[in-house]
């Protein structure tokens, strides 16, 4: 439900903004329309080429706001056979761990060439952490956990690389990101609660293919997947004490929606 009511909140704010694109232009809000294919070089002069139609804007910097859903999908946070007093582990994802969380950033990208724009942005994560997870054993009894929510925060720079426009205005692009993002301690709950994880700064790397659309002279909406790394916490001291061993680092697929207002 919360993710629900972010990607409407990200829906209605886009085509608020591209509203006030409309009514900021010269143009007015009614006679404006999609310029095909073919008009590029004549009723629109390339000042008022939008992006998304095979032009982009060199030196532009555009506001870019994200809002999206993200799903561990490889990675473990509990290894197996750790020895933790009478219990010994079994191996446990981040993916059994954690239900799918959703995503959203904010910043800054800029056009450095016709079809490459350079991106900062800053971003939020989490993901509710579940219950009933099996997490060991004790002879034949499976002992269930329950993991605190997985909340992080942080930054990244990235590369996006357009590979051309189709007669629609639709533009394909491949990117990449990397960063650091600080994710908040993990609590796991058996008989006891126990700190798992400490709380501490991690990098990131991603990749992603999208495809963007333009809705106005100053505004598009793109439509993004891929895959991201984030490395691994450190073990919180008690824990280790306990008997487990390293976290790993995790892999998850997230699916956002973006959108650009150009200024």
């Amino acid at each position: 439900m919360k993710l629900n009511r972010l990607l409407c909140a990200a829906g209605a704010l886009s085509l608020a903004a591209t509203g006030c694109a409309y009514q900021g232009s010269s143009y007015g809000h009614n006679s404006w329309s999609a310029p095909t294919y073919s008009s590029y070089g004549t009723s629109y002069g390339a000042s008022y080429r939008p992006a998304g139609y095979g032009v982009q804007h060199i030196g532009a910097t555009r506001l870019e706001l994200e809002v999206g859903a993200e799903e561990f999908i490889d990675g473990d946070i509990i290894q197996a056979g750790n020895a933790v007093g009478p219990m010994t582990t079994t191996q446990t994802g981040y993916s059994d761990a954690f239900k799918r969380g959703y995503r959203v950033s904010a910043g800054l990208a800029r056009d450095v060439r016709p079809n490459t724009t350079v991106l900062a942005r800053g971003f939020y994560k989490e993901a509710e952490g579940e219950t009933g997870v099996p997490v060991g054993t004790i002879g034949a009894v499976t002992v269930n956990g329950q993991f605190s929510d997985y909340k992080s925060y942080g930054a990244e720079l990235g590369l996006r690389q357009y590979v051309g426009a189709g007669r629609s205005g639709l533009r394909p692009y491949l990117g990449a990101t990397v960063g650091a993002e600080y994710i908040d301690d993990i609590t796991l709950t058996t008989a006891a609660p126990i700190a798992l994880n400490e709380a501490g700064w991690v990098p990131t790397a991603s990749g992603t293919a999208g495809i963007e659309m333009p809705v106005s002279r100053t505004a598009s909406l793109a439509l993004e997947s891929g895959i991201r790394w984030s490395g691994s916490q450190d073990r919180a001291a008690a824990a280790t004490a306990a008997g487990y061993t390293d976290d790993g680092s995790k892999l998850s697929v997230p699916v956002t929606l973006r959108g650009s207002f150009r200024f």
